[in-house]
């Protein structure tokens, strides 16, 4: 064999060897890719289910997603899906998964600011008012179990369980409140202290004595 016939078949099998390299280093970045691509998917769809159950379930009364973060959104989801396509001349990598991972972070960032107000106010009123007279009712102890699991849920992240268990509380609050059976007058002033809307004039002499019974003096505030 010819020295040059040599030197030629070795560099074919260089060649060969490097593109055998390569061809191992793409697919690996594109295992990669599509593993990323595989958890960020699950992410953003827990995110995008909890936005929707939110606005469902009346926690808020406007859809969170806005348009144009609906638009960015779609977008990066169109790179990924072109990226993964066996008729896209550009192969799915991990900089556009990551892309898409970071519009999905700022989107579940957002739904958390609005559930801590959201869920907040959703619970307000029923938990508030079931924590004054929960330990007057036929359920001390349940009505405080109520209380403390509303709060924890609204203190929480938001979550598909955690809306349910929210929504699922707050109705239990506002069943065992229909059940107490108080005067209008005391209800109404024990409302507005809930709220924090009693005023002098709400601490009539039926509802003072009505306190001084139920022994609630000291542990009512009204705020002025």
């Amino acid at each position: 064999m010819l020295l040059t016939e040599t030197i030629q078949k070795s560099i074919t099998a260089i060649k060969l060897r490097r593109n055998a390299t390569d061809n191992r280093a793409k697919a690996e970045s594109y295992f990669k890719a599509l593993t990323q691509l595989d958890q960020t998917a699950k992410n953003i769809e827990d995110t995008l289910k909890c936005a929707i159950e939110m606005k469902s379930q009346g926690i808020v009364a406007e859809p969170i997603l806005v348009v144009e973060v609906k638009a960015d959104l779609l977008t990066c989801i169109d790179s990924c899906g072109n990226g993964v396509s066996p008729d896209s001349a550009e192969q799915l990598s991990l900089a556009t998964v990551k892309l898409l991972e970071s519009k999905g972070d700022a989107i579940a960032s957002s739904i958390k600011v609005v559930w801590k107000d959201a869920a907040s106010t959703y619970a307000k009123g029923p938990a508030g008012y079931l924590s004054m007279i929960g330990s007057l009712t036929d359920s001390p102890k349940q009505a405080k179990e109520l209380v403390d699991g509303i709060n924890k849920t609204t203190e929480g992240d938001p979550s598909i369980r955690a809306i349910s268990k929210l929504v699922t509380d707050v109705a239990a609050a506002k069943k065992i409140i229909e059940a107490f059976s108080i005067s209008s007058k005391i209800e109404s002033f024990l409302k507005k202290v809930s709220s924090q809307q009693a005023t002098v004039a709400d601490l009539t002499p039926d509802v003072t004595a009505w306190l001084k019974e139920k022994k609630l003096m000291e542990k009512l505030k009204v705020r002025f």
